[in-house]
């Protein structure tokens, strides 16, 4: 990332020409170029079928390349030997002014998006390069668009798909990644990644900001042997993938807890995207209606998953907390032994509500530590607000039960 102007003339100098030399010298392989959505090399690096979809959205619930925004991709017939101006093309620059900021530029976009847009900033990154802008863009904007392939190629995986009420009779499919998709996940992705790391920077404007966070990502990268012929992109920085393996279900075991439910049977790490919200909400400062309402929706996602573990414990043969050291109110409220006092003295209620709100204070505090955030101090005010959004979920469960 970076000034565009730089970017053409660092490429010229390594070959002692001028930027108008190199840029000229390497504009005569256009003919070479098309504008592509699915190019056959992602499944085999010596595949020339390629092809644009430009039809309309389905709207039906199918991901496609139509129902996505997704930036274009450029095919280039004769592999790496040809790719210089294609790798110009797609790659990202920003407008901001110092390395700093070009690196966690949110905003930067490439310099094809720039060209269709006509922008002031690659007009005048050109223009001072002593390049005439509008003659190149009028070229570049002409890149040849990809057909329909009148026929498959052999090195490309084939399907044989069954036509219905024919006996023997099938379709041979060719199956082409959409390079386009690939490519738009894999933007987004490494987009996440810088704004995670200003929200973690206390030095950024965005610090203690939401953030999204990918695990188990894989980087791969197509062709084997011949990843420069696949694409630019696919052999600097490969292609980021999610996982898309069937989840691992095990059977949860019960946590008993020894002392207090909350601290022994909760792990709060299990609570780190509603501990975020919070965080988040505390550090707005607005006190009105909404804000109340957040608070209280926020304090209920906590609720919810406790309740079912609460509720796995009811549901143990009555009398396991004998041998525990329990308070007696969450005693009351987690064993069957005293399902019958539960519903008729309901003075075990508030304790448990304080015990939670105690819980979630200290939760908060190993986030903040973890997260290196400055803590927000949380006076008697909130513990009770805290303690009094669990006290009606509670009391509504004795009145159903």
């Amino acid at each position: 990332m970076g000034s565009i102007a730089t970017y053409i003339a660092d490429k010229a100098a390594k070959k002692k020409q001028t930027p108008s030399e190199w840029l000229e010298g390497n504009l005569k392989n256009f003919d070479r170029y098309w504008v592509s959505s699915h190019i056959g090399r992602y499944t085999h690096p010596d595949a020339a079928v390629h092809l644009h979809d430009d039809s309309s959205p389905t709207g039906k619930g199918y991901l496609t390349t139509a129902d996505t925004a997704v930036q274009q991709d450029i095919f280039v017939d004769g592999g790496s030997a040809f790719m210089t101006i294609a790798s110009f093309l797609v790659s990202r620059f920003s407008q901001k002014e110092t390395i700093a900021e070009q690196k966690d530029d949110l905003e930067a976009k490439t310099a094809w998006q720039y060209f269709r847009e006509d922008s002031p900033f690659i007009r005048r990154e050109i223009e001072s390069l002593g390049i005439k802008y509008e003659p190149l863009r009028e070229k570049i904007l002409h890149i040849q668009i990809s057909k329909i392939p009148e026929e498959s190629d052999e090195r490309l995986k084939q399907v044989y798909f069954p036509i219905p009420d024919c006996d023997g009779e099938y379709h041979l499919l060719s199956i082409l990644p959409p390079s386009v998709l690939m490519l738009e996940l894999t933007n987004r992705i490494r987009m996440a990644f810088q704004v995670q790391r200003k929200c973690q920077d206390k030095k950024s404007e965005y610090y203690g900001g939401l953030y999204q966070t990918f695990s188990d990502l894989t980087n791969v990268r197509f062709g084997g042997a011949n990843v420069q012929n696949v694409s630019t992109r696919n052999s600097s920085l490969g292609m980021q993938v999610l996982p898309s393996l069937p989840p691992c279900l095990t059977s949860r075991k019960i946590k008993m807890p020894k002392r207090n439910f909350f601290f022994d049977s909760l792990y709060w790490r299990s609570f780190i995207k509603m501990l975020f919200h919070l965080d988040a909400l505390l550090r707005d400062r607005r006190h009105n209606l909404e804000m109340r309402e957040r608070r209280e929706d926020i304090i209920l996602d906590f609720v919810e998953p406790i309740l079912y573990e609460a509720n796995r414990l009811q549901t143990l043969p009555a009398g396991w907390s004998k041998n525990k050291e329990l308070t007696e109110e969450q005693a009351v409220w987690l064993d069957a032994a005293y399902s019958n006092q539960r519903q008729i003295d309901t003075d075990w209620i508030w304790p448990v509500c304080m015990d939670f709100s105690r819980w979630l204070v200290n939760a908060y505090e190993w986030f903040c530590h973890i997260e290196k955030r400055k803590e927000i101090s949380l006076s008697d005010a909130e513990l009770h607000s805290f303690a009094s959004t669990m006290e009606d979920v509670l009391k509504e469960e004795v009145r159903e039960g």
